[in-house]
């Protein structure tokens, strides 16, 4: 006898003005507000660090998320309330299955692991170690999952979660892992394996929020992942 096990109940929670507002700032987020930056970085190199473009970057997703997505952001904490011990016990077991994938992703990394190092994560050092760094760690950890897990999970996720379940995954997954690594990738695509670091944790955010039915486990999973890492970053230093 096969035992079958049906997919969780999914709610997308937003509403279709935030759908589509979510899908035009992911646009913007990912293409538009970096190049504006750097192209200001890079004209007007006195004016404003790298550590400040990337609190501006991360500050204008914030007030976004604040300001067009509050509802959505406030009724997911009203469900985190209504059901903490299933949310709780998602958070819980999306570490050991970040731990497991993240594994199996390393032994594909060992392939590159001797040519070059990840420049999305040399590129988060440099800005914690300059001036302003102490306020990059801070953004890093608290606000960073905010604006991501809203767009990625919220908007993209939930998007095609309401179609295609397994679509919604591969599409998220992906997207999230380019997010990191394509302005890299675009001057050396060797740069691209480093995508598949990202693909463990963006499955298991993927996960937490279907399984939760609200964003905010994964936004709390997102910021210890980032707290440890910086842990670890200050440990090798």
């Amino acid at each position: 006898m096969i035992i079958r096990r049906t997919p969780p109940i999914f709610e997308n929670r937003m509403t279709r003005t935030q759908i589509i507002l979510g899908w035009l700032y992911l646009l913007v987020h990912v293409f538009v507000l970096p190049e504006l930056l750097a192209l200001y970085v890079r004209f007007s190199p006195d004016a404003i660090s790298d550590a400040a473009a990337n609190l501006l970057y991360y500050g204008v997703g914030f007030v976004f998320c604040l300001t067009a997505m509050f509802s959505f952001l406030r009724g997911g904490f009203d469900v985190l309330l209504d059901k903490a011990r299933l949310c709780i016990g998602s958070l819980l077991l999306g570490f050991l299955m970040d731990y497991a994938l993240s594994g199996a992703a390393a032994l594909v990394m060992l392939l590159a692991e001797d040519a070059f190092a990840n420049p999305n994560q040399e590129g988060i050092a440099e800005a914690v170690m300059s001036e302003g760094g102490g306020a990059v760690k801070a953004a890093t950890i608290f606000l960073v999952p905010i604006v991501e897990e809203v767009l990625f999970r919220g908007v993209l996720f939930g998007s095609v979660r309401s179609r295609s379940r397994g679509w919604a995954y591969v599409l998220s997954a992906v997207a999230f892992a380019l997010y990191h690594i394509w302005r890299y990738a675009v001057l050396d695509p060797r740069m691209l394996i480093y995508a598949v670091q990202y693909l463990p944790i963006s499955i298991v955010l993927a996960w937490i929020y279907e399984r939760s039915g609200t964003i905010w486990p994964g936004v709390f999973f997102h910021m210890g992942i980032n707290a440890m890492s910086f842990y670890v970053m200050d440990l090798i230093v």
